[in-house]
């Protein structure tokens, strides 16, 4: 085993800072040994989580919304901060059954934060 000289610590340094700047410049991810990785759009991440229910356009307009009393989004007056505490702790009804799942373990602050932008620009 050998012992890493000044010679390969300068390697080692070139590799690492194309991806620190990479990071720090573009805020993505870096993960060990591959490039940054682009994080989800506000857009994107609306068609993975809530177009299901809430439809591509935010309308709730499918059978299966309208029966799971699904909220029509274009229509919303919610105020960002009650948005994002619905996005991150989920939506219970009057009775306490679950009927949004909350997203606090599945995305982080800044895409729930891109999602309450979504969700306000379906607004009319």
């Amino acid at each position: 085993m050998t012992v890493p000289g000044p010679a390969q610590d300068k390697t080692a340094m070139k590799t690492r800072l194309p991806r620190l700047f990479a990071w720090v410049v573009l805020g993505g991810i870096v993960l060990p040994g591959g490039g940054p990785v682009r994080a989800a759009s506000g857009p994107e991440l609306f068609a993975k989580h809530c177009a299901s229910c809430h439809g591509k356009d935010g309308k709730a307009q499918s059978p299966a919304a309208r029966k799971l009393g699904v909220k029509d989004l274009t229509q919303s007056k919610t105020s960002e901060a009650e948005i994002e505490k619905q996005i991150t702790e989920g939506w219970k009804d009057d009775r306490g059954n679950l009927k949004m799942p909350p997203f606090k373990d599945k995305l982080s602050a800044p895409e729930i934060g891109s999602l309450v932008v979504v969700v306000k620009g379906l607004r009319k």
